[in-house]
């Protein structure tokens, strides 16, 4: 399907074995997906920012933070009992939204098959998690400006590495498993192929799982998590079962990648980096912008300022996303020339790549804008033409 404004154009080969399986009729239904998907993050982000303002300018957090003042002379209740109200009410205010993006949507358009009651589950043990978390750690920031007011950026700066290492390490072995299961690999000759490809790479077995995707979406996935001795490769039910054994060894390949480069502690640091800038961001923005409005906060160090820190932080994430997005496409990027040069399985990685996009509806050329704002895996066209070079297939064949 030549439709692409010539970005990256496959040899007439290459795009008959991307054709044959990504049929051009589901290459236009991914457009229709994508366009659909950016317009509902646009809309769901307003409605996150609408939030945030109704909760803070209609004196919804200032009035709650003055009654719980006047319930308790504990210092630490008011901030968790009014960060709690606040990461509570957001999500159960945005759930009709949630559903539709996410269950309606997806079932729409044939990615999810995930019932009713997984899919409420799903998303009421996320909401716990998220206000659980986030109490926790806006306690710990409000205790912290209020109790150290003019040094508490270095204090958070410091605290937050082992706040982003705990939970690294704890996010494959407690908080993954609530939401599917985690087996090792069935025995198999695929399975003794991977294990012999993770073992070359010092990988031992029992850091490669199988997990029960196919309870929430229809198409195949891959990937690494943790940090230390939870590290651990996840590979898909649904990919091992409708892809076929070389293309799972170069998703496979492409994951141990990762694991090899060491992009997990690489993540944990850019982790580290992000709250730097937020921390930098509160300090310099969030403080006088808190002060503005003196009838609904009374500064940074103020719990009912919540709702507008909050609102801050997602339009400054909103502004920086494209940095993000560009250090996570080299990752991903590296990660696949691994794949390619320790399997030798080009034509695998061309149809993997091609499968990938096919059942989860990927865009096969998106333009170079949409990539630059969204992408954090470079686009279908640009993966499966180095696969391809990289195995010298740059004809027919």
């Amino acid at each position: 399907m030549n439709n692409h404004g010539g970005v990256v154009p496959f040899p007439p080969g290459i795009e008959h074995l991307v054709d044959t399986l990504y049929p051009p009729a589901r290459q236009a239904l991914a457009l229709e997906v994508a366009s659909e998907g950016r317009r509902l993050f646009w809309i769901g982000t307003a409605l996150q920012l609408a939030i945030y303002a109704a909760l803070y300018f209609s004196g919804v957090s200032a009035a709650l933070r003055s009654r719980v003042e006047g319930w308790t002379k504990r210092p630490f209740v008011v901030p968790l009992v009014v960060v709690s109200a606040v990461l509570l009410v957001s999500p159960v205010l945005m759930l009709p939204f949630t559903w539709y993006s996410s269950y309606v949507f997806e079932h729409h358009y044939g990615l999810s098959q995930e019932s009713v009651s997984d899919w409420f589950y799903d998303w009421a043990v996320g909401a716990a998690l998220s206000v659980g978390i986030g109490a926790g750690i806006g306690t710990l920031f409000f205790r912290l400006v209020q109790r150290r007011e003019r040094v508490w950026p270095l204090i958070a700066a410091g605290l937050a590495i082992p706040l982003i290492l705990t939970g690294s390490i704890l996010l494959p072995v407690v908080v993954e498993p609530l939401f599917n299961t985690y087996t090792p690999l069935p025995s198999s000759p695929l399975t003794r192929s991977i294990l012999d490809l993770a073992a070359q790479h010092g990988v031992h077995a029992s850091n490669v799982y199988v997990f029960n995707l196919s309870k929430q979406e229809t198409s195949a996935n891959a990937f690494v998590s943790g940090i230390g001795p939870s590290e651990r490769i996840a590979l898909s039910d649904t990919l091992l079962r409708t892809f076929k054994p070389d293309e799972t060894l170069y998703v496979t390949a492409h994951e141990l990648g990762h694991y090899v480069h060491g992009d997990l502690w690489r993540g944990a640091f850019y982790g580290w980096v992000g709250v730097l800038i937020a921390i930098a961001f509160l300090y310099y923005v969030g403080a006088p912008v808190a002060r503005r409005w003196p009838a609904w906060s009374r500064g940074l160090s103020d719990p009912a300022a919540l709702p507008l820190l909050l609102a801050s932080l997602a339009l400054f994430g909103i502004a920086l996303q494209p940095i993000g997005n560009a250090l996570s496409r080299q990752i991903e990027h590296n990660a696949d020339a691994f794949a390619a040069a320790n399997t030798h399985l080009g034509t695998a990685g061309v149809r993997a790549f091609a499968r990938l996009g096919s059942q989860g509806l990927a865009p096969l050329h998106p333009s170079p804008a949409i990539v630059w704002y969204f992408y954090t895996h470079p686009p279908l066209d640009e993966r499966i033409d180095y696969a391809a070079r990289q195995a010298g297939l740059t004809g027919a064949f």
